[in-house]
């Protein structure tokens, strides 16, 4: 994903993070995987509470390790807050390419970034 920022910007089209950790251990996670501050250009939610998570239906719908977890999801929301394209995981590794967001972004009359 972080390397078709560009393309969704050109599509006009905001990519945001969500996760259901608290902030701090957000930076953890990212510092653990190898990221430091300037490696994120996208706006990370941290969300503890698990109400983004809740709103939009994959709250502690995966069992990851030993513990209930949010399933991973992906959605084109548009400027009006109407959900245009939901992909909840049945995986924790499923998630839509980058490619097939774009073509969704597409169908909704922004232009795919080549």
């Amino acid at each position: 994903m972080r390397n078709r920022l560009k393309d969704f910007d050109a599509a006009g089209a905001q990519v945001l993070v969500v996760d259901p950790h608290e902030s701090y251990r957000v930076r953890h996670l990212l510092k653990e995987a190898g990221f430091d501050s300037g490696d994120v250009h996208v706006p990370i939610l941290a969300d503890p509470s698990h109400t983004v998570s809740a709103t939009y239906g994959v709250a502690f719908q995966m069992r990851i390790h030993t513990e209930w977890s949010n399933r991973p999801a992906s959605f084109i929301i548009d400027r009006d807050g109407t959900i245009r394209f939901a992909h909840p995981a049945k995986s924790f590794s499923d998630r839509p390419t980058p490619d097939v967001l774009l073509r969704e972004l597409e169908k909704l009359g922004r232009p795919r970034a080549e």
